[in-house]
C-alpha cells in the first residue's frame, strides 16, 4: 500500500485556520444558541436565533398580571440574577437583608419561597446580583455591606448563602451597587457607587474566587456616579451606566483589557439621576438607559454598541418624574420594558419595541400600586414572563410581572448568560 505523503508544519496549519474559519461561518450563520460564556458564537448567529422567533411572536398580545407572595416583608429588594440550574430568580437583599428570610421566585411553580440565610448581614447589604456561570453561584454586589468583614454568594449547587472573607480593606459603606459577568475576562465587575472616587476599584476572579484590587485611573468621576453595568458583546466592553455621573460630560467602560475608558457622552444632560439601570438590545445593539430623572423630558438615550456613541431618541408621553428604575429585555416579543418606580402608580407604562424602534405606552389594567413600586426586574424564561423586584410594593398582599402570551420558549443560556444576567 502507498503511503500517505506527510504535510509540512506550514500546511497542517494553514488547514487548521481555513478548518476554523468554516467552523466560525456555520455558527455565524446557523443560529447557534450562545453558551453561558458567550464563546461559542457570534453576535450574527444572536440575530439568526432570535430573528425568527420574533417574527413567529409579531402579534403576539401581553398584559401585566399579579400573584400573591405569601410573606409580609419588612424591606425591599434591588435587582434579581437567576440561576440556570435551580431554576429560580433570587432578589438581592437590600432592606430585608437584616430580616431572617430572604426571598427567590421558583420559576417551576411561579411561587415566592422564603428561605433562611443566616449571614448575619446589615441593613441595606445588597443592592444587584450577578451569576457566574463558571462557579454555578450568584455574586451579591456589597453595599451597605461593602464595609464588612464577609460578603456573601448564593451556592448554585446547594441553594445555600456562603460568606467570604473579601480581604479588600474597604472603609467605604455602600461602595458598590450592580455588576456584570465579563464571560472573555471570566471576571464579575461591581459598579462603583461610594467607591467611584476612590484610588481602587474591585472585581472578582471567577478563576479563583479572589476579590481583586485594580486602579482607578480616572479623574473625571464623581461620588455615586454609577449602579449598574452592561456588556457589550460586539465590542467585549462593560459599560458602565450612569447614576450621578449622568450630569457629567464624560462616562466611562471598562475594556476588552479590564482598563477604565472616559468617553464623551454628548448628551447635555445637566440632571443628576437622569438614568438607573439599562438593558441591551441584541437586535438594536444598542444599550437603552432606564429614565429615572430623564423620563419627563423629550428626549431618553441609548448607546450604540455599534461605534460607542450616546444617541437620543424620542421618549415616552404620559411620563412622570422618577418614573423607571430598571429595564428588562423581553427576548421573544423583542421588546424592552422599562420598569416602574414612580410610574407605577400611572395609567400608562412603556417598553420600547425594537422592531419599530419606538416607544410605545400601555395601560397596566392596575389600581392599587405603591410609589416607587420596583427595583428592576428579570425575565422568567420558562413561564415567558418578566417579574418584577418589589421596592415600595413589597409589603402590599400582591406583585405583579409582565406576561406575553408566547408559547415559545426561550434558551435557558441565553437568559442566563452575561448579556442579561445581572443588576
Amino acid at each position: 500500500m502507498k503511503s500517505l505523503p506527510v504535510l509540512s508544519s506550514n500546511t497542517q496549519l494553514g488547514i487548521q485556520q481555513q478548518l476554523r474559519k468554516l467552523y466560525k461561518r456555520i455558527v455565524e450563520y446557523s443560529g447557534i444558541i450562545p453558551d453561558l460564556r458567550f464563546n461559542n458564537t457570534s453576535y450574527q448567529g444572536l440575530r439568526n436565533y432570535l430573528d425568527p422567533i420574533h417574527r413567529k411572536c409579531e402579534k403576539v398580545e401581553f398584559g401585566v398580571g399579579s400573584y400573591t407572595h405569601g410573606a409580609i416583608l419588612n424591606g425591599s429588594y434591588e435587582g434579581a440574577a437567576y440561576s440556570p440550574t435551580l431554576n429560580r430568580i433570587y432578589w438581592a437583599p437590600y432592606g430585608q437583608s437584616d430580616q431572617i428570610d430572604w426571598h427567590y421566585l421558583d420559576c417551576n411553580t411561579g411561587e415566592v419561597v422564603a428561605y433562611t440565610h443566616g449571614t448575619g448581614a446589615v441593613s441595606d447589604a445588597y443592592s444587584g446580583a450577578v451569576y457566574d456561570p463558571f462557579n454555578n453561584r450568584i455574586y451579591f454586589t456589597p453595599n451597605g455591606q461593602s464595609d464588612q468583614t464577609d460578603w456573601h454568594y448564593l451556592d448554585c449547587n446547594t441553594g445555600e448563602v456562603v460568606a467570604y472573607t473579601h480581604g479588600t480593606g474597604i472603609l467605604t459603606k455602600y461602595a458598590y451597587a450592580g455588576g456584570c459577568y465579563h464571560p472573555i475576562l471570566n471576571r464579575i465587575y461591581f459598579a462603583p457607587t461610594a467607591q467611584a472616587t476612590e484610588a481602587i476599584w474591585h472585581y472578582i476572579d471567577c478563576n479563583d474566587s479572589s476579590v481583586v484590587a485594580y486602579n482607578n485611573n480616572i479623574s473625571d468621576v464623581v461620588a455615586f456616579a454609577y449602579n449598574s453595568i452592561v456588556y457589550s458583546p460586539t465590542q467585549n466592553r462593560m459599560y458602565l451606566l450612569p447614576l450621578m455621573q449622568s450630569s457629567q460630560d464624560n462616562w466611562h467602560y471598562i475594556n476588552e483589557n479590564g482598563d477604565i475608558v472616559s468617553y464623551v457622552n454628548g448628551t447635555g444632560i445637566t440632571i443628576p439621576l437622569a438614568y438607573i439601570n439599562g438593558s441591551y438590545s441584541p437586535v438594536d445593539n444598542r444599550i437603552y438607559l432606564s429614565p429615572y430623572n430623564q423620563s419627563d423630558q423629550l428626549y431618553w438615550h441609548y448607546i450604540d454598541c455599534n461605534d460607542g456613541s450616546v444617541k437620543p431618541y424620542t421618549s415616552g408621553l404620559n411620563t412622570v418624574l422618577s418614573a423607571y428604575v430598571g429595564a428588562v429585555y423581553n427576548p421573544a416579543l423583542n421588546r424592552i420594558y422599562f420598569i416602574p418606580s414612580a410610574q407605577g402608580r400611572e395609567s400608562i407604562w412603556h417598553y420600547f419595541d425594537c422592531s419599530i424602534d419606538e416607544v410605545v405606552g400601555y395601560n397596566p389594567g392596575l389600581t392599587t400600586v405603591s410609589l416607587n413600586s420596583y427595583n428592576g426586574g428579570f425575565y422568567d424564561v420558562v413561564n415567558n414572563r418578566i417579574c418584577m423586584t418589589p421596592g415600595g410594593e413589597y409589603n402590599d398582599p400582591e406583585w405583579h410581572y409582565i406576561q406575553d402570551y408566547s408559547d415559545i420558549k426561550i434558551s435557558r443560556n441565553l437568559v442566563a448568560g452575561s448579556l442579561f444576567n445581572r443588576y
